[in-house]
């Protein structure tokens, strides 16, 4: 059962200018967690009666810091940008809540949004994954359970920065740009809270850049900073896609981006900008192309 209270940081939907976003607190395992809905301004009564599709946006920070509040304004500007319903869900940070909890949360929030597109009025089949840093390692995560769980596929994923190699292995042997010592060790100590076991920094969910199956993911977007630790790993794990039969295409965005798209959201509009227009592209495809089938688990034999 869902908790939902209207935010009130949002403004009245005037003039086409602000989203509307409702918080909802969803069971996920043993912990409840915020989930976020923001929906653009005037939907659904001043759009065309057809449902909009839903994007599962997986904030930034390392796995230990950042929330849905430091992410609000790039959500909020997705969702009239697309447009589509933006699904936040505010994931469990380690080190109190070490792997598996934050794509467990993930999965846990796409799953509801699944059962509950009726009520939540999103078109329940026509969906994407969007994540920066950490994020966009959890939306790996989430495409690849959603491919296990054998429940339906997303149309696309757009991946900002995002990291896949907890070995590090690619920033630590950065051509394009020498990687600072303090940058590598701040990364290690986040990837040590949150894999605190050998076995949790290799699994697939957590270490995209080495999982061994890959295909069967969404058509992806990856962005990555011509200045940026996080470039090689980025690119590398464009490549492998590719090379595992995953249309994927990696942008290398001019220059640097701050702190990232969440926080230098004004400096990187233009980042914003290509994700809505990929999106978008996506969701017109899928439209033209025969309706896919729910994928379901397999039925257990009678008997």
């Amino acid at each position: 059962m869902t908790k939902p209270t209207q935010d009130t940081a949002s403004q009245p939907a005037q003039a086409g200018a602000a989203a509307r976003v409702v918080r909802h607190e969803i069971a996920s395992g043993e912990r409840t967690i915020a989930v976020h809905v923001c929906y653009p301004a005037g939907y659904p009564t001043a759009w065309a009666p057809s449902p909009l599709p839903w994007l599962l946006y997986l904030h930034a920070g390392s796995f230990v810091d950042g929330g849905i509040e430091k992410a609000a304004h790039l959500t909020r500007q997705l969702a009239g940008a697309v447009p589509a319903v933006v699904v936040a869900p505010e994931y469990s940070l380690a080190p109190d809540h070490p792997f598996p909890a934050a794509p467990e949360d993930a999965f846990n929030t796409a799953e509801w949004v699944l059962r509950q597109a009726r009520r939540l009025k999103v078109d329940k089949m026509r969906f994407s994954l969007v994540g920066e840093e950490a994020g966009g390692n959890l939306a790996i995560a989430v495409a690849q359970m959603l491919r296990d769980r054998g429940l339906p596929a997303p149309r696309a994923q757009w991946l900002i920065r995002p990291v896949t190699d907890p070995c590090l292995q690619h920033a630590s042997c950065a051509g394009q740009a020498h990687v600072p010592l303090e940058t590598l060790q701040r990364m290690a100590v986040c990837y040590r809270d949150y894999l605190p076991t050998p076995a949790a920094s290799v699994h697939p969910y957590a270490a995209p850049a080495h999982a061994m199956r890959l295909a069967g993911l969404p058509p992806t977007l990856i962005q990555v900073a011509e200045l940026d630790a996080l470039r090689p790993e980025g690119e590398a794990f464009g490549r492998k896609l590719l090379d595992r039969g995953v249309a994927a295409e990696t942008r290398i965005m001019p220059g640097a981006c701050g702190a990232g798209v969440e926080a230098s959201h004004d400096r990187c509009q233009v980042w914003v900008d290509e994700g809505a227009r990929f999106l978008r592209e996506r969701f017109a495809d899928s439209d033209e192309a025969s309706p896919q089938a729910e994928r379901r688990p397999a039925a257990k034999p009678s008997g």
